[in-house]
């Protein structure tokens, strides 16, 4: 009898373990069921304005010399450039660049800190290098 309730255990928390890994991850579901997706102009803007992200962190963490960053820069500006040319005459705007529903609010975003000039991540709530709080600003 033990035996049996032991194994009726172990199989519970095996089943309760291994149920992630079973089941369809909510963002293929979406994707799979989605016909609204991102074409692939969109998605090579929104890669090379990552790259350019990517290596500004990595040139102020050091790992890249400031020749290399400008390469780099210069490099992922293009591919960006020619992405939004393309898209442009193609005619299709991306989520972000339609036009917002007219009584619908519009939160405003700063590109850079009103205290010290410091350029902002995006969704920042305060400035990394001053350490001005951003909420009391838009608010």
């Amino acid at each position: 009898m033990t035996s049996i309730l032991s194994f009726l255990v172990v199989g519970a928390v095996m089943v309760f373990v291994g149920w992630p890994l079973f089941r369809a991850r909510p963002s293929e579901s979406v994707a799979l069921t989605d016909g609204d997706s991102t074409s692939p102009l969109e998605r090579q803007k929104q890669e090379a304005y990552a790259a350019i992200k990517e290596a500004e962190f990595d040139l102020r963490m050091g790992k890249l010399s400031d020749e290399d960053f400008k390469l780099l820069e210069q490099r992922y500006r293009q591919q960006a450039l020619a992405a939004i040319v393309a898209l442009e005459k193609s005619g299709t705007r991306s989520r972000a660049a339609k036009a917002p529903v007219a009584g619908a609010p519009t939160p405003g975003r700063f590109a850079f800190c009103p205290a010290c000039g410091n350029r902002l991540t995006a969704r920042a709530n305060f400035c990394g290098e001053c350490g001005h709080s951003l909420r009391d600003a838009v608010a």
